[in-house]
């Protein structure tokens, strides 16, 4: 005699009651960690990104203290006098000076090694923004090869540096 017997009910309910929950459950916690990995870059570049933002800033200011800096401050839209008689400087409709020229020279210099620092910085922890202060950069570069050339006025550069910055604080 031989028994044969099957539990259909008991296939169904394994797989309803156990499989089903266990596999919903899997799933949330796969997606749970590839968010908090994400989550973790995000804020990983954030922070490298502000670091190298602070590291710029100070860099920078030491830059805008410079006597070159401070005497170019009093006709460009620049450093800590910015916003000193800024109508004066945006209407400005002279040619940068010997002396001025020779002060952009310097400042540039130094400029240039704050920036670099950034931008390779900036390069390891946040690439795209990198990529854009590279053009935010060259741009800037340009309008001071203008200047230094006579091309343009200063009124001209100091327009011409305002509208570059608003166009990349919109990329950004």
């Amino acid at each position: 005699m031989e028994i044969s017997y099957t539990i259909p009910e008991l296939n169904n309910n394994f797989t309803e009651n156990v499989m089903k929950p266990f596999i919903a459950l899997l799933a949330v916690v796969l997606l749970a960690g590839c968010a908090t990995s994400a989550e973790n870059q995000t804020v990983q570049m954030n922070q490298g990104t502000k670091a190298v933002e602070q590291a710029y800033a100070l860099c920078k200011g030491n830059v805008d203290s410079t006597l070159a800096a401070m005497r170019l401050s009093e006709s460009f839209v620049l450093g800590k006098n910015k916003s000193t008689n800024y109508l004066k400087k945006i209407d400005d409709e002279s040619y940068a000076t010997d002396e001025q020229i020779a002060d952009i020279h310097d400042y540039h210099a130094d400029l240039t090694i704050c920036r670099d620092k950034a931008v390779n910085g900036l390069q390891e922890v946040n690439a795209d923004y990198a990529v854009l202060v590279s053009e935010y950069c060259t741009e800037d570069d340009k309008i001071t090869a203008d200047v230094v050339e006579k091309k343009i006025t200063i009124g001209e550069a100091n327009r011409k540096v305002n509208k570059l910055e608003y166009y990349f604080s919109l990329k950004r």
